[in-house]
């Protein structure tokens, strides 16, 4: 039964404690705050500028936003580190976008939907938990790439013993 169990470069569950919910919480901050400038976009813009959204665009937007979300997060959780200036752009780009709509009085909770939750995946991502979360996961990459180096090692060396044997 031993080898079906899964084994891990570090514990998993103190890790997952610790991080996992600034991780998925920035995930759902820029879900949250993408779909909400979309609503105020298809809504309350007026049809006449050339940023308003019809509905087939608003869900293509939706879409849109939510593969980049998951290629940044997807990316930073693999230790590559500069994946999250992806999510800082969203996250200002959301907020560019949100705060010129006051003029054209959308509905305060959606207005203030658009504003909130971009502010709150900033601050997610800055904050020092995200930040250790980022270092931990490019340890976790280098590790990853010696166990690599360590096992294309050892296959080497189990084919150069198969050699070795069929020549006899």
């Amino acid at each position: 039964m031993r080898l079906l169990k899964t084994r891990y470069l570090i514990p998993m569950r103190p890790f997952l404690l610790r991080y996992f919910p600034v991780f998925i919480g920035a995930i759902f901050m820029g879900i949250l705050g993408g779909t909400a400038v979309v609503a105020l976009l298809e809504h309350y813009y007026p049809r006449a500028a050339p940023w308003a959204l019809s509905a087939s665009a608003a869900e293509d937007a939706c879409v849109v936003l939510a593969v980049f979300i998951t290629l940044c997060n997807a990316m930073i959780a693999y230790g590559r580190p500069k994946w999250v200036w992806g999510m800082y752009g969203l996250f200002i780009v959301c907020l560019l976008v949100a705060l010129p709509a006051f003029r054209f009085s959308p509905h305060p909770f959606i207005y203030a939907e658009s504003i909130v939750w971009p502010l709150l995946g900033l601050v997610l991502l800055s904050s020092k938990r995200h930040r250790e979360m980022r270092a931990k996961c490019i340890e976790l990459r280098h590790m990853r790439g010696k166990v690599l180096v360590a096992i294309e090692k050892r296959r080497k060396h189990e084919r150069a013993i198969i050699r070795i044997k069929k020549s006899r």
